[in-house]
């Protein structure tokens, strides 16, 4: 398996590429509608604590078209791209505060040219890249009068159309007027969370990945691929959606408190919080996953417990909540070398699961499921969880975490006495009590019953449910006996049993009594 995890770009040119807007970041299909490309600048891009954003509204005497606003609202001006970026409470200020938890600020000041926008001339394509430097040179000229550069260490350009088939670049500029190379990103007719993405490259963050195998494989088997942009849980991947960034590329930027993210060295069940909860509390996993020759660990597996909140609660279609993610854990492979731009890559731990092209879109290890990495050594699996935390069972050993047990079974009577041809009922709750087996089938059947007995389970003479460990079924078990029957009490043997394992089920009786 190769999985990317870093790239080494520390003076560059990042390009989210695309046909149309709308295809920049949409559901994947089996190609990827997005990729990117990297190439040299001529100056590095330097990572701030506070980033001092001047923002120019530029438009092209061909296209002096302005872009309509997301909410259709009328049409960009510099009102609007404020509250966008700057004083909204879902801002980009507000995003880039909240996840890392104030240790970077983003203000800045958008400039219009009194509404006019700043008209220059497109920048020039050569090889399909855009000659930036003329094209950066122009722009700074014309908004020259109104700006002054040295107050600002980034800028934001944008524009009203597609430039060399990019929605969003983030390169880096020499600023005349401050005489010293700038962050620089330009959106072209997109905003959404284009520039939240744009300013990620700034910091120095590739892009999030996914890698999906075909069933049953997660990390090797067939048609194993990598999809650049894949995981759609965070800005560095689908742009089109404010969640949080993953744990690899927040471990990167620091932006971790001690004792949040726990290394596991040693086989353990280890509790972390909802990976939105604010203050130092444990939420992330990291554990081994590779090392080089020497023994040093050259990559890790990060674990996330994601619920909707704060800005993982999304309302884009298909929402986390739909996508499974709050029942179980999110699994990225980060690198463990830090001094190369942060890419993280987002694992399908459901292959399979959904049709072909959008598997990704449901990757959690769900609840009662383990996994094993023969290679790594190590295993791990999801024991339980609530709306605040989750358990995570972590063995080193490349033996499956599987338990499997007896199921259990409870009866609760809701009519135990009737005369004869009237139904009793019995609710019968059957659990799948083995650990970290994933899902299993379960049947519920009679065994025995009187003479002339009539006994069905929700209606029919048998039942299955499939189960995941842990999880439980409610059977509804009818019984009439024939009339004439004894006035006494009588005996119906059932028995709960796993479909693949019948030597593990469970015996029982219900014992209903025939009255005048």
């Amino acid at each position: 398996m190769n999985i990317r995890t870093r790239k080494s770009l520390p003076i560059f040119v990042l390009l989210c590429v695309l046909v149309t807007v709308a295809s920049c970041f949409a559901l994947l299909s089996p190609v990827p509608a997005a990729a990117s490309s990297g190439s040299a600048g001529a100056g590095a891009v330097v990572a701030y604590p506070n980033y001092k954003v001047a923002v120019l509204l530029v438009t092209y005497p061909d296209n002096p078209t302005k872009p309509t606003r997301d909410d259709h609202a009328g049409v960009w001006t510099g009102d609007y791209l404020d509250q966008v970026l700057f004083t909204n409470a879902n801002s980009m200020s507000a995003y880039f505060a909240a996840e890392s938890a104030g240790r970077v600020s983003v203000t800045g000041q958008v400039f219009d040219n009194a509404g006019q926008w700043y008209q220059v001339s497109r920048p020039v394509e050569r090889s399909g890249r855009c000659d930036w430097s003329p094209y950066f040179n122009e722009v700074f000229t014309a908004a020259d009068a109104d700006v002054d550069f040295s107050q600002f260490n980034s800028v934001m350009i944008f524009t009203p159309m597609i430039t060399c088939a990019s929605g969003g670049t983030a390169t880096s500029g020499l600023v005349p007027d401050a005489n010293q190379w700038y962050g620089v990103t330009v959106m072209n007719s997109s905003l959404n969370t284009y520039p939240h993405h744009e300013l990620g490259h700034l910091m120095r963050l590739g892009h999030a990945n996914s890698w999906e195998c075909d069933p049953p494989g997660i990390l090797t088997g067939t048609n194993c691929k990598e999809y650049e942009y894949g995981d759609r849980f965070g800005i560095m991947g689908a742009s089109s959606r404010m969640l949080s960034l993953p744990a690899p590329q927040k471990e990167f930027l620091g932006w971790f408190s001690p004792g949040e993210v726990v290394t596991v060295a040693s086989d353990g069940d280890y509790t972390i919080q909802n990976y939105e909860t604010n203050g130092p509390v444990p939420k992330v996993l990291k554990i081994p996953k590779a090392r080089d020759a020497s023994g040093n660990i050259t990559e890790w597996y990060f674990l996330e417990y994601r619920q909707p909140i704060g800005f993982d609660y999304v309302v884009n279609t298909p929402t986390i909540q739909e996508l499974g993610v709050p029942n179980g854990i999110l699994v990225h492979v980060g690198s463990a070398d830090s001094s190369q731009n942060a890419i993280s890559t987002l694992l399908d731990m459901t292959p399979g699961s959904t049709p072909s092209g959008l598997d990704i879109f449901k990757p959690a290890l769900q609840l009662g499921s383990g996994y094993s990495d023969p290679v790594a050594g190590v295993s791990f699996g999801m024991l339980s969880r609530n709306a605040k935390a989750t358990t995570i069972r972590v063995r080193f050993s490349a033996a499956s975490l599987c338990e499997r047990k007896v199921p259990t079974v409870s009866a609760k009577v809701v009519k135990n006495t009737g005369r004869a041809g009237q139904e009793l009922r019995y609710d019968v709750t059957v659990k799948n009590a083995s650990v970290l087996c994933g899902q299993n089938s379960f049947e519920l059947r009679t065994l025995k019953i009187p003479a002339g007995w009539k006994v069905t389970i929700d209606r029919a003479k048998k039942k299955t449910a499939i189960l995941t460990s842990g999880q439980s079924q409610k059977f509804v078990v009818r019984l009439i006996a024939p009339r004439g029957s004894q006035l006494k009490r009588y005996s119906v043997t059932l028995e709960a049993r796993m479909v693949k394992k019948p030597t593990l089920k469970k015996v029982f009786p219900l014992q209903p009594r025939v009255v005048r």
